[in-house]
């Protein structure tokens, strides 16, 4: 399963949902974004045999908005669906809450092709 379809079937049923890849859809106010980067890793024979995935989870919502239960959830889902505990990061600002969860996972080179 990719890292896109294990996040969405992680995060599926939260409120906000459902949590999209990449960019925001529509005009919510309170949504969830994700993206990751992938690095070689696990170099032998001149080629890397793993990809080491750099998740972020975005948890956006209105400032009068209790998160701390969604936060816990949020977390908690990331793990059970096999990634790393996630360090979160508030990068809240003047328009609302933003809490950035980061987290890794790594795929095989085949699995990530």
């Amino acid at each position: 399963m990719s890292i896109n379809s294990r996040i969405t079937t992680a995060l599926d049923g939260l409120t906000p949902s459902p949590a999209a890849a990449d960019t925001k859809k529509g005009n919510a106010a309170e949504y969830i974004v994700f993206n990751y980067s992938m690095i070689p890793a696990d170099f032998g024979d001149d080629d890397a045999g793993h990809y080491l995935a750099l998740v972020q989870v975005h948890l956006y919502a209105p400032h009068e908005k209790n998160t701390v239960k969604l936060r816990r959830e949020i977390s908690r889902r990331l793990v059970a669906a096999g990634f790393t505990r996630p360090s979160i990061t508030p990068a809240s600002d003047e328009r609302g809450q933003h809490y950035v969860f980061e987290c890794e996972d790594a795929e095989t080179v085949e699995e990530a092709e």
